[in-house]
């Protein structure tokens, strides 16, 4: 392509850029009326989202303002108001989009479905505001909605506030037509004036860029006589001047310049050092980094034979130690190339130290721990690799132990990442140091560390495993406070048995977990069935975090009568999980792993909404044959969420249930745990008019004083009471007394376990008014047990 097409390209690709600025600007007009559009209405929903979850302002001093959230009446008012002043359509949803609040009363009670793409779910879950296009069934155009969602004083997300902001944007883009339709005529003028501008000045650059072009073309084939001379006062015309200047120049030095000083400049600028060894070995020619590299300087390299610090050899490129005048040292690589007939070489000189010295680094960062020191799992793996190669070829045995810290989070959340690094340094320290010195100790990341030793049968592996134990279960001082921790040890004796370094590893992984469920603190030694059990737990893992969203959890109710009619009084909420694979599970197939892996309290949300829907809706069904109230088992997580009150709140709004009908049950090891903690949590429940029940009573804190510190309403004693109570007197006394005492404190006694007649007949008969268990009716799905009793009922 010639210069004047690319010039002509030039200014069209000028052109392009002016129409391309204009349509950048055309849309950052419209971007910005959109971006302010949403920005008010963004605004907009949050003070009305403000309203819902707090209250408008009252007028009377003092008087706190109700959440229009808690109140449908107040809220369409609000909403109406809203519409009819601000033209606005608003819609406020509750965590389960379902419509609180609608301009449409007919809408209200349903759930939201014009969110195609999940925006409101999105914002309930993050909180983060969102837009979205709501398209209509009438054809009539999508419309522009934003959701923020609507948070309660403790942080906790009860729903949303969806605004339409369509008329707003198009009231804002109607303002800036004007200004669209200027700067799309300015920009089609400046178009036009580019393209004739750019057409003119193609000519004349081309015509005087062609007198320079044949004139090089002729110098390049020899002749320095050619000249130019273009007449002007502009770049071109001097260009051609400075050419027909050069081409003398050159016609008068070019044989000068070829010579000495060329190469001259080439060996004083070389980067390496050059020196020139005549027949004698003597040097005779140093540049200036060949006296820098040595040290010598360039005078005191000549003169000097050049054998005595450069050695000889086969090798195409020699490397050595060099030692400078100066007592410092540096790597030097080296090539002697013969030149001539007469013995002469040129001697080529690098400084190869910081490579050398870099190299080094990066081996040894590649397989050893930056924190410790110690070997990394690369490098442990390499050398039980060949530990196993050895093992194999003597005949002697050789183990693997795989350590993991029991209690570092703990340290490591409370005291800092500082304090954890200091910790994980002094366990290197104190396993190198109960160690034998040939044995291997690496860090594998984290809190988990490795130890290979060979040569050592299984008993010397056991010796070496408590050694480890003993030595990390003294107490580290950390940034001046004691830090408790212990280890958990896997052993893998004879390794010669495994083909794979990497399988190795992997058991003593195995083995240590299982010394983790054994109760930390001590070694386990891996056996074949280990991984099967951790592959069946951890595949029942998996499946049980998708339990819930799946829909596979069942809510079971468990009768609790009245005494002495047998009357149902309430029931108690228990979960059960339909596995796809092993059917129905009881809860104590499941719950341990659900509280191992911090799914409880998933689940715990789940049964505590599920058992307030199902008791409301069976009051609506049948009041007469309802229970009074339902139990809901509250695990320990549970009970330390910071929002706990709220989400109960949370769930007794939303499905209608009164709070006088639900009550939470805890344990009494759960209920001791932090007694203050628990006591204010427990009384925030109550001042919903939520009860409290200790279930297990008589199990597990052995004091009768919590009863005093700890606000409950409700004691469950324990089955082991009820067991052998027929023909005991003894034990009879006992729970006689528990239920006296629970009915002198003002607390509903209910007794758990009852499995016969005689339990019963006994049980009312000492004075007890509410009772549960097998005999009086097992948990069992909710439509079951509806039928069950409204049929006994109408018996």
């Amino acid at each position: 392509m010639d210069v004047r097409r690319k010039l002509l390209g030039a200014f069209l690709v000028a052109a392009a850029m002016v129409a391309g600025a204009g349509v950048v600007v055309l849309s950052a007009d419209t971007a910005s009326v959109r971006h302010a559009a949403r920005s008010e209405a963004d605004q907009l929903a949050r003070g009305i989202a403000q309203d819902v979850a707090y209250g408008l302002p009252t007028t009377r001093t003092g008087q706190d303002p109700t959440p229009l959230f808690y109140d449908p009446e107040a809220l369409r008012l609000y909403l109406t108001r809203m519409h009819d002043l601000q033209h606005r359509d608003i819609v406020v949803v509750d965590r389960f989009e379902r419509i609180l609040a609608d301009v449409v009363p007919e809408e209200v009670g349903t759930v939201y479905t014009q969110d195609e793409g999940h925006e409101v779910e999105a914002t309930i879950e993050d909180s983060r505001p969102r837009v979205f296009l709501e398209h209509t069934d009438d054809g009539a155009g999508a419309m522009m909605q934003v959701v923020v969602p609507v948070t309660g004083p403790a942080g906790v997300v009860k729903g949303a506030v969806i605004l339409e902001y369509t008329q707003l944007y198009e009231q804002m883009r109607a303002a800036t037509e004007v200004t669209r339709r200027i700067i799309i005529v300015a920009g089609l003028v400046c178009i036009l004036l580019v393209m004739v501008l750019g057409l003119f000045i193609s000519r004349s650059i081309t015509r005087r860029i062609n007198s320079l072009t044949r004139a090089v073309e002729v110098i390049r084939d020899g002749d320095y006589t050619s000249r130019v001379g273009l007449r002007g006062g502009d770049e071109i015309s001097r260009l051609g001047r400075a050419f027909d200047d050069m081409a003398g120049r050159l016609e008068h030095s070019m044989r000068e310049i070829l010579a000495k000083e060329y190469t001259d400049s080439i060996l004083a600028n070389a980067g390496e050092g050059i020196c020139g060894v005549g027949a004698n070995n003597r040097i005779i020619f140093a540049n200036e980094a060949a006296g820098r590299i040595t040290g010598f300087g360039v005078s005191g390299l000549l003169g000097l034979n050049a054998q005595e610090f450069l050695p000889d050899s086969d090798d195409a490129e020699r490397e050595v130690t060099f030692e400078r005048p100066d007592g410092t040292s540096v790597r030097v690589a080296y090539t002697i190339s013969p030149i001539g007939k007469d013995g002469g070489a040129v001697v080529v000189l690098r400084d190869v130290t910081r490579q050398r010295d870099l190299e080094y680094d990066l081996r040894h960062q590649a397989l050893h721990d930056g924190l410790t020191g110690l070997p990394n799992r690369k490098l442990f793996l390499d050398r039980l690799d060949h530990a196993m190669t050895r093992a194999r070829a003597s005949g002697e045995s050789a183990t693997v132990l795989y350590l993991d810290l029991d209690g570092f989070k703990k340290v490591n959340d409370s005291l800092g990442h500082n304090a954890g690094d200091v910790l994980l340094r002094t366990t290197a320290e104190r396993l190198t140091g109960a160690l034998r010195a040939p044995d291997t100790v690496a860090r594998l990341g984290g809190d988990e560390f490795a130890v290979l030793l060979e040569g050592a049968d299984q008993e010397t592996a056991e010796r070496y495993a408590q050694a480890c134990l003993d030595a990390l279960n003294q107490p580290f001082v950390v940034r001046g406070r004691k830090a408790v921790v212990s280890v958990s040890v896997g052993i893998v004796p004879g390794i010669t048995g495994y083909t794979d370094a990497e399988e190795v590893l992997r058991n003593a992984d195995v083995a240590m977990y299982a010394a983790k469920a054994r109760g930390k603190g001590c070694f386990q030694i891996f056996e074949n069935r280990m991984h099967e059990l951790l592959l069946d737990k951890l595949d029942a893992e998996g499946r049980l975090r998708d339990a819930v969203h799946r829909g596979e959890l069942r809510l079971h109710l468990q009768p609790v009568v009245a005494l002495p009619g047998r009357a149902v009084g309430g029931v108690e909420a228990l979960v059960r999980w339909q596995d796809p694979e092993r059917g129905l599970q009881q809860p104590g197939a499941f719950i341990p792993l659900a509280e191992e892996t911090g799914l409880i309290a998933e689940i715990d949300r789940w049964v505590l909404f599920e058992a307030c829907m199902t008791v409301r809706r069976w009051q609506e069904l049948d009041p007469a044959a309802a229970p009074a109230w339902v139990s809901v088992n509250l695990s320990a997580v549970e009970l330390e969420v910071p929002d706990l009150t709220d989400r109960v709140a949370y769930a007794l709004s939303t499905t209608g249930l009164s709070p006088q009908c639900l009550v939470l049950e805890l344990t009494e090891t759960v209920l001791m745990r932090d007694v203050a903690v628990t006591s204010a949590r427990l009384e925030e429940l109550r001042e919903l008019g939520v009860k409290i029940a200790i279930d297990d009573f008589g199990t597990g804190y052995s004091s009768l004083g919590y009863l005093r510190d700890i606000p409950v309403d409700v004691l469950k004693v324990d089955r082991s009471f009820i067991t052998d109570i027929v023909g005991n007197p003894r034990q009879q006394e006992l729970v006689s007394a528990v239920i006296q005492l629970g009915h002198t404190l003002g607390l509903k006694v209910v007794v758990e376990g009852i499995e016969t007649e005689d339990q019963l007949t006994l049980l009312t008969a000492i004075g007890c008014r509410y009772a549960q268990g097998y005999y009086l009716g097992r948990p069992e799905p909710v439509a079951a047990l509806i039928e069950r009793t409204t049929t006994g009922s109408e018996t």
